[in-house]
Protein backbone atom coordinates (compact mmCIF):
# COMPACT_ATOMS: atom_id res chain seq x y z
CA UNK A 1 0.00 0.00 0.00
CA UNK A 2 1.19 3.52 -0.83
CA UNK A 3 0.12 6.91 0.48
CA UNK A 4 -0.09 10.40 -0.99
CA UNK A 5 -1.49 13.90 -0.52
CA UNK A 6 -4.32 14.96 -2.80
CA UNK A 7 -3.83 18.69 -3.29
CA UNK A 8 -4.23 21.73 -1.08
CA UNK A 9 -3.12 22.11 2.53
CA UNK A 10 -3.98 24.83 5.10
CA UNK A 11 -2.02 28.03 4.57
CA UNK A 12 -1.89 28.79 8.29
CA UNK A 13 0.27 26.80 10.73
CA UNK A 14 -0.98 24.45 13.43
CA UNK A 15 1.44 26.10 15.87
CA UNK A 16 4.17 28.73 15.73
CA UNK A 17 5.48 29.45 12.28
CA UNK A 18 4.88 31.53 9.16
CA UNK A 19 1.35 31.93 7.80
CA UNK A 20 0.77 32.56 4.10
CA UNK A 21 -2.57 34.17 4.81
CA UNK A 22 -1.08 36.64 7.30
CA UNK A 23 1.90 37.33 5.05
CA UNK A 24 -0.34 38.21 2.09
CA UNK A 25 -2.42 40.55 4.24
CA UNK A 26 0.70 42.30 5.54
CA UNK A 27 2.15 42.52 2.03
CA UNK A 28 -1.02 44.16 0.71
CA UNK A 29 -0.83 46.72 3.54
CA UNK A 30 2.79 47.54 2.67
CA UNK A 31 4.10 45.94 5.87
CA UNK A 32 6.03 43.18 4.10
CA UNK A 33 8.40 43.33 1.14
CA UNK A 34 8.11 41.15 -1.98
CA UNK A 35 11.22 39.27 -0.85
CA UNK A 36 9.75 38.63 2.60
CA UNK A 37 6.51 37.34 1.07
CA UNK A 38 8.48 35.07 -1.25
CA UNK A 39 10.50 33.76 1.71
CA UNK A 40 7.25 32.99 3.54
CA UNK A 41 6.00 30.94 0.59
CA UNK A 42 9.24 28.94 0.57
CA UNK A 43 9.10 28.26 4.31
CA UNK A 44 5.49 27.09 4.17
CA UNK A 45 6.11 24.83 1.16
CA UNK A 46 9.03 23.32 3.07
CA UNK A 47 6.77 22.77 6.08
CA UNK A 48 4.22 20.88 3.97
CA UNK A 49 6.68 18.64 2.12
CA UNK A 50 8.61 17.91 5.33
CA UNK A 51 5.39 16.82 7.04
CA UNK A 52 4.68 14.46 4.14
CA UNK A 53 8.20 13.03 4.18
CA UNK A 54 8.20 12.62 7.97
CA UNK A 55 4.88 10.76 7.66
CA UNK A 56 6.50 8.36 5.18
CA UNK A 57 4.19 9.32 2.32
CA UNK A 58 5.21 8.04 -1.09
CA UNK A 59 4.29 11.31 -2.85
CA UNK A 60 3.16 14.78 -1.92
CA UNK A 61 2.00 18.04 -3.39
CA UNK A 62 3.47 21.35 -2.25
CA UNK A 63 0.13 22.03 -0.54
CA UNK A 64 -0.73 24.48 -3.35
CA UNK A 65 0.71 27.09 -1.02
CA UNK A 66 1.06 29.85 -3.62
CA UNK A 67 -2.25 29.07 -5.30
CA UNK A 68 -5.40 31.06 -4.70
CA UNK A 69 -7.38 28.06 -5.96
CA UNK A 70 -7.16 25.11 -8.36
CA UNK A 71 -7.40 27.34 -11.45
CA UNK A 72 -4.92 30.03 -10.38
CA UNK A 73 -1.63 28.73 -11.89
CA UNK A 74 -3.31 27.66 -15.12
CA UNK A 75 -4.89 31.09 -15.56
CA UNK A 76 -1.49 32.71 -14.95
CA UNK A 77 0.06 30.58 -17.71
CA UNK A 78 -2.63 31.18 -20.36
CA UNK A 79 -3.41 34.22 -22.46
CA UNK A 80 -7.01 35.40 -22.96
CA UNK A 81 -8.28 34.04 -19.66
CA UNK A 82 -8.37 35.82 -16.32
CA UNK A 83 -9.64 35.22 -12.80
CA UNK A 84 -12.89 37.02 -12.00
CA UNK A 85 -15.31 37.17 -9.07
CA UNK A 86 -15.52 34.68 -6.25
CA UNK A 87 -17.99 31.81 -6.55
CA UNK A 88 -18.77 29.04 -4.10
CA UNK A 89 -16.92 25.82 -4.90
CA UNK A 90 -19.71 23.24 -5.17
CA UNK A 91 -21.22 22.70 -1.69
CA UNK A 92 -18.14 23.74 0.29
CA UNK A 93 -17.77 26.79 2.49
CA UNK A 94 -14.92 27.70 0.17
CA UNK A 95 -14.67 30.06 -2.78
CA UNK A 96 -12.69 30.23 -6.00
CA UNK A 97 -11.98 32.92 -8.59
CA UNK A 98 -13.79 31.62 -11.63
CA UNK A 99 -11.88 31.77 -14.94
CA UNK A 100 -13.29 34.03 -17.66
CA UNK A 101 -12.27 33.25 -21.24
CA UNK A 102 -12.12 36.38 -23.41
CA UNK A 103 -10.24 35.11 -26.48
CA UNK A 104 -8.62 32.03 -27.94
CA UNK A 105 -6.55 30.17 -25.35
CA UNK A 106 -2.79 30.47 -25.79
CA UNK A 107 -0.15 28.83 -23.63
CA UNK A 108 2.66 31.06 -22.38
CA UNK A 109 3.88 29.05 -19.38
CA UNK A 110 6.41 29.79 -16.73
CA UNK A 111 4.59 30.31 -13.43
CA UNK A 112 3.51 26.75 -12.61
CA UNK A 113 6.79 25.29 -13.83
CA UNK A 114 8.77 27.65 -11.58
CA UNK A 115 6.60 26.86 -8.56
CA UNK A 116 6.90 23.13 -9.28
CA UNK A 117 10.67 23.25 -9.60
CA UNK A 118 10.94 25.02 -6.24
CA UNK A 119 8.73 22.38 -4.60
CA UNK A 120 10.92 19.59 -5.99
CA UNK A 121 14.06 21.27 -4.66
CA UNK A 122 12.50 21.44 -1.17
CA UNK A 123 11.08 17.90 -1.03
CA UNK A 124 12.65 14.63 0.07
CA UNK A 125 9.94 12.60 -1.68
CA UNK A 126 8.49 12.74 -5.23
CA UNK A 127 6.19 15.67 -5.96
CA UNK A 128 2.76 15.70 -7.63
CA UNK A 129 1.27 18.74 -9.34
CA UNK A 130 -2.52 18.97 -9.39
CA UNK A 131 -4.28 20.53 -12.39
CA UNK A 132 -7.97 21.20 -13.04
CA UNK A 133 -9.41 18.44 -15.17
CA UNK A 134 -10.76 19.28 -18.61
CA UNK A 135 -14.41 19.04 -17.64
CA UNK A 136 -14.06 20.73 -14.27
CA UNK A 137 -12.47 23.65 -16.13
CA UNK A 138 -15.34 23.68 -18.64
CA UNK A 139 -17.96 23.46 -15.89
CA UNK A 140 -16.61 26.33 -13.79
CA UNK A 141 -15.19 28.71 -16.41
CA UNK A 142 -17.19 31.49 -18.08
CA UNK A 143 -16.84 31.40 -21.87
CA UNK A 144 -17.14 34.84 -23.45
CA UNK A 145 -15.39 33.90 -26.68
CA UNK A 146 -15.85 30.43 -28.14
CA UNK A 147 -19.59 29.84 -27.83
CA UNK A 148 -18.81 26.30 -28.97
CA UNK A 149 -18.13 23.63 -26.37
CA UNK A 150 -16.34 21.41 -28.90
CA UNK A 151 -13.97 24.14 -30.08
CA UNK A 152 -13.21 25.27 -26.54
CA UNK A 153 -12.54 21.68 -25.46
CA UNK A 154 -10.17 21.16 -28.39
CA UNK A 155 -8.13 24.26 -27.54
CA UNK A 156 -8.18 23.40 -23.84
CA UNK A 157 -6.70 19.98 -24.62
CA UNK A 158 -3.91 21.67 -26.58
CA UNK A 159 -2.93 24.13 -23.86
CA UNK A 160 -3.14 21.52 -21.10
CA UNK A 161 -0.93 19.21 -23.14
CA UNK A 162 1.62 22.02 -23.45
CA UNK A 163 1.38 22.56 -19.69
CA UNK A 164 2.33 18.95 -19.06
CA UNK A 165 5.20 19.13 -21.55
CA UNK A 166 6.56 22.19 -19.74
CA UNK A 167 6.34 20.41 -16.38
CA UNK A 168 8.45 17.49 -17.61
CA UNK A 169 11.65 19.45 -17.05
CA UNK A 170 10.83 20.47 -13.46
CA UNK A 171 11.59 17.15 -11.76
CA UNK A 172 8.04 16.40 -10.63
CA UNK A 173 6.87 12.79 -10.72
CA UNK A 174 3.17 13.12 -11.47
CA UNK A 175 0.38 15.30 -12.82
CA UNK A 176 -2.99 14.71 -11.16
CA UNK A 177 -6.09 15.84 -13.05
CA UNK A 178 -8.84 16.83 -10.61
CA UNK A 179 -12.36 16.12 -11.87
CA UNK A 180 -14.92 16.85 -9.16
CA UNK A 181 -17.29 18.05 -11.90
CA UNK A 182 -17.39 14.60 -13.48
CA UNK A 183 -18.42 13.13 -10.14
CA UNK A 184 -20.91 15.91 -9.38
CA UNK A 185 -22.37 16.44 -12.87
CA UNK A 186 -21.79 13.00 -14.34
CA UNK A 187 -24.62 13.18 -16.84
CA UNK A 188 -23.67 16.53 -18.35
CA UNK A 189 -21.17 15.09 -20.84
CA UNK A 190 -21.48 11.93 -22.93
CA UNK A 191 -19.08 9.26 -21.75
CA UNK A 192 -17.57 8.97 -25.24
CA UNK A 193 -16.78 12.69 -25.19
CA UNK A 194 -14.95 12.38 -21.87
CA UNK A 195 -13.08 9.28 -23.00
CA UNK A 196 -11.99 10.76 -26.31
CA UNK A 197 -10.93 14.07 -24.74
CA UNK A 198 -8.61 12.37 -22.29
CA UNK A 199 -7.36 10.03 -24.99
CA UNK A 200 -6.32 13.11 -26.96
CA UNK A 201 -4.80 14.82 -23.92
CA UNK A 202 -2.78 11.85 -22.70
CA UNK A 203 -1.70 10.48 -26.05
CA UNK A 204 -0.36 6.93 -26.30
CA UNK A 205 1.18 5.31 -23.22
CA UNK A 206 4.76 6.41 -22.82
CA UNK A 207 4.21 9.81 -24.46
CA UNK A 208 5.55 11.49 -21.33
CA UNK A 209 7.81 10.30 -18.55
CA UNK A 210 5.42 11.80 -16.01
CA UNK A 211 2.74 9.70 -14.35
CA UNK A 212 -0.70 11.14 -15.05
CA UNK A 213 -3.55 10.28 -12.71
CA UNK A 214 -7.18 11.35 -12.45
CA UNK A 215 -9.07 12.09 -9.23
CA UNK A 216 -12.85 11.95 -8.91
CA UNK A 217 -14.34 13.36 -5.72
CA UNK A 218 -17.38 15.05 -4.14
CA UNK A 219 -19.83 12.77 -5.87
CA UNK A 220 -20.51 9.29 -7.25
CA UNK A 221 -17.75 8.01 -9.49
CA UNK A 222 -18.53 4.32 -10.05
CA UNK A 223 -20.09 5.00 -13.46
CA UNK A 224 -16.76 6.35 -14.75
CA UNK A 225 -14.68 3.28 -13.94
CA UNK A 226 -15.28 1.44 -17.21
CA UNK A 227 -14.98 4.64 -19.24
CA UNK A 228 -11.55 5.59 -17.91
CA UNK A 229 -9.73 2.35 -17.21
CA UNK A 230 -8.51 1.73 -20.77
CA UNK A 231 -6.82 5.15 -20.88
CA UNK A 232 -3.10 5.38 -19.98
CA UNK A 233 -3.64 6.87 -16.52
CA UNK A 234 -1.12 5.75 -13.92
CA UNK A 235 -3.86 5.82 -11.27
CA UNK A 236 -7.56 6.48 -10.88
CA UNK A 237 -8.44 7.97 -7.49
CA UNK A 238 -11.91 7.73 -5.97
CA UNK A 239 -13.60 9.51 -3.06
CA UNK A 240 -14.94 6.69 -0.91
CA UNK A 241 -16.52 9.20 1.49
CA UNK A 242 -18.88 10.59 -1.16
CA UNK A 243 -19.26 7.27 -2.98
CA UNK A 244 -18.97 4.27 -0.61
CA UNK A 245 -20.27 2.02 -3.41
CA UNK A 246 -16.86 2.23 -5.06
CA UNK A 247 -15.46 0.02 -2.29
CA UNK A 248 -17.53 -2.98 -3.39
CA UNK A 249 -16.50 -2.50 -7.01
CA UNK A 250 -12.80 -2.33 -6.15
CA UNK A 251 -13.09 -5.35 -3.86
CA UNK A 252 -14.54 -7.43 -6.69
CA UNK A 253 -12.76 -6.37 -9.89
CA UNK A 254 -9.07 -5.73 -10.51
CA UNK A 255 -8.57 -2.59 -12.60
CA UNK A 256 -5.83 -2.38 -15.24
CA UNK A 257 -4.54 0.82 -13.63
CA UNK A 258 -3.44 1.55 -10.08
CA UNK A 259 -6.17 2.65 -7.68
CA UNK A 260 -6.36 5.59 -5.28
CA UNK A 261 -8.79 5.51 -2.37
CA UNK A 262 -9.92 8.62 -0.52
CA UNK A 263 -10.66 6.94 2.81
CA UNK A 264 -9.88 9.92 5.05
CA UNK A 265 -12.62 12.54 5.10
CA UNK A 266 -10.87 15.78 4.18
CA UNK A 267 -13.96 17.85 5.03
CA UNK A 268 -14.51 16.50 8.55
CA UNK A 269 -12.48 17.03 11.72
CA UNK A 270 -13.48 13.55 12.89
CA UNK A 271 -10.45 11.26 13.02
CA UNK A 272 -10.78 7.81 11.48
CA UNK A 273 -9.77 4.60 13.26
CA UNK A 274 -6.78 2.92 11.53
CA UNK A 275 -8.05 -0.55 12.39
CA UNK A 276 -11.43 0.17 10.80
CA UNK A 277 -9.74 1.58 7.69
CA UNK A 278 -7.51 -1.49 7.47
CA UNK A 279 -10.57 -3.74 7.54
CA UNK A 280 -12.04 -1.81 4.60
CA UNK A 281 -8.75 -1.91 2.72
CA UNK A 282 -7.82 -5.57 2.98
CA UNK A 283 -10.31 -6.98 0.42
CA UNK A 284 -9.35 -4.18 -1.99
CA UNK A 285 -5.66 -4.91 -1.55
CA UNK A 286 -6.39 -8.58 -2.23
CA UNK A 287 -8.32 -7.77 -5.42
CA UNK A 288 -6.07 -5.02 -6.82
CA UNK A 289 -2.68 -6.15 -5.52
CA UNK A 290 -1.00 -4.60 -2.47
CA UNK A 291 1.49 -2.55 -4.51
CA UNK A 292 -1.21 -1.08 -6.76
CA UNK A 293 -3.34 0.69 -4.13
CA UNK A 294 -2.78 4.24 -2.90
CA UNK A 295 -4.60 5.69 0.12
CA UNK A 296 -5.12 9.43 0.56
CA UNK A 297 -7.61 12.00 1.87
CA UNK A 298 -10.86 12.32 -0.05
CA UNK A 299 -9.71 15.69 -1.47
CA UNK A 300 -7.31 18.48 -0.51
CA UNK A 301 -6.92 19.16 3.21
CA UNK A 302 -7.29 22.96 3.09
CA UNK A 303 -10.89 22.67 4.32
CA UNK A 304 -9.67 21.52 7.76
CA UNK A 305 -8.09 23.38 10.68
CA UNK A 306 -4.31 23.02 10.36
CA UNK A 307 -3.92 20.79 13.42
CA UNK A 308 -6.54 18.36 12.08
CA UNK A 309 -4.97 18.38 8.62
CA UNK A 310 -1.63 17.40 10.14
CA UNK A 311 -3.29 14.62 12.12
CA UNK A 312 -4.88 13.26 8.94
CA UNK A 313 -1.46 13.12 7.27
CA UNK A 314 0.02 11.30 10.26
CA UNK A 315 -2.97 8.93 10.23
CA UNK A 316 -1.85 7.86 6.75
CA UNK A 317 1.50 6.94 8.31
CA UNK A 318 -0.21 4.85 11.00
CA UNK A 319 -2.41 3.10 8.46
CA UNK A 320 0.53 2.35 6.18
CA UNK A 321 2.49 0.87 9.06
CA UNK A 322 -0.51 -1.23 10.10
CA UNK A 323 -1.06 -2.61 6.59
CA UNK A 324 2.55 -3.01 5.45
CA UNK A 325 3.99 -4.04 8.82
Amino acid sequence: MKTTMMGSYPKIPAGPGPSVRTAIQRFEKGQLSAQQLYNTYQLVVKRVVDLAADANLDRTTDGQTRWYDLFDPVVRDLDNVHSAGLLRLFDNNFYFRHPVITGRLQYQGGTLAAWSQEAVSSSRIPVTVVLPGLFTFLALAEDQNYHSADTLLSDLIDVMHLTVRHLESTGIAEVQWDEPALARYGGRWPQDTVHDAYRALLGPAGTTALDQSLALYWGPSSSWVDVLTDLPFSRLSFDAISDPAILSRLSADALPTEVGLGLLDARSVRMEDPEALAAVLRPILAAQGPDRVWVHPSCGLEFLPPDRAALKVRLLQDLKALING
